[in-house]
């Protein structure tokens, strides 16, 4: 059914609507509410728009009905679409960010790492699509093992190994009470286990024709192709879990597992740009 379908025994929004809008903030705070965005016709500045569509990530709590029954009173209107952001697709997720307007945000610390989080998993998600697309188009399609790349990202992982030493003394309590530092901290473990990942997948892909499926998979598939050792494997264990707290898990972070991982990770991240140097070598002694 189309917005004028739905909507049609029901009087036109009212011409002050986004007046109204701009005073919604005080509203959504009586709300357990964390972020809420509008999007759609009437963010667009669509002087035809039809309905007024919001998107909320709703706190703990929330009573849906009565949200909807004050926006309504408030707004003039019951030409409304609430959406629960947390059942969003990542496609839409981003189309919010990119052509809507955020009314109201807890805290601007909080609304920056939704905003962070939505547009890494909208951009992983369209990256594997299209290789998911590209191969049931072309089929897998062997590649030469690009030792350039390699030897470039083990000294990109080891210079961020190094950058991470300034990092390993935070506690829990340090990374709570300072969250600059606790961002920047988080970036330096995102991008070195991006790295493992991104060097794991080539080796994986071009010297062995193996699609892992998950993160987990290819420390999995470079230990049972012997390219790590077992014990660095049962250190970098739960890496690709960790990796996808850190860049989805925006709000549910426990701040003692960080810490832990911040201790851990330089002496890691080196160990792993070791033995791949190390298999990296033998491959060049066997031809």
């Amino acid at each position: 059914m189309g917005v004028r379908e739905r909507y049609g025994r029901q009087p036109p929004l009212p011409s002050d609507v986004a007046h109204r809008l701009e005073g919604s903030a005080a509203l959504f705070r009586r709300h357990p509410v964390r972020l809420a965005y509008l999007f759609g016709s009437l963010a667009r500045g669509d002087p035809g728009a039809a309905d007024v569509d919001l998107a909320v990530l709703p706190d703990e709590g929330l009573s849906w009905h009565l949200l909807y029954a004050e926006l309504s009173e408030t707004l003039g209107t019951d030409r409304l679409d609430l959406l629960d952001l947390r059942l969003a697709p990542p496609y839409l997720k981003a189309e919010i960010l990119q052509s809507g307007r955020c009314l109201f945000a807890r805290s601007e610390a909080e609304r920056e790492a939704f905003e962070r989080s939505a547009r890494a998993v909208a951009r992983d998600e369209a990256l594997r699509i299209r290789i998911q697309a590209h191969r049931a188009r072309w089929g897998m399609v062997p590649m030469p093992l690009r030792t350039d790349f390699l030897w470039s990202a083990l000294l990109e992982l080891e210079r961020i190994a190094e950058a991470m030493e300034a990092y390993r003394a935070l506690t829990a309590r340090d990374l709570e009470g300072d969250l600059h530092r606790r961002w920047a901290a988080e970036r330096g473990l995102i991008a070195g286990l991006n790295l493992i990942f991104q060097i794991a997948d080539h080796i994986l892909v071009a010297r062995f024709h193996r699609e892992a499926p998950t993160y987990e998979d290819l420390l999995k598939d470079l230990r049972q192709h012997e390219v790590i050792s077992e014990e660095l494997y049962g250190l970098l264990r739960g890496a690709g879990g960790l990796r996808n707290v850190l860049v989805h898990e925006y709000i549910r972070i426990d701040p003692e597992r960080v810490a832990q991982a911040l201790r851990d990770a330089p002496d890691r991240f080196r160990r792993f740009a070791r033995e791949i140097r190390a298999w990296l070598s033998e491959q060049a002694e066997t031809g």
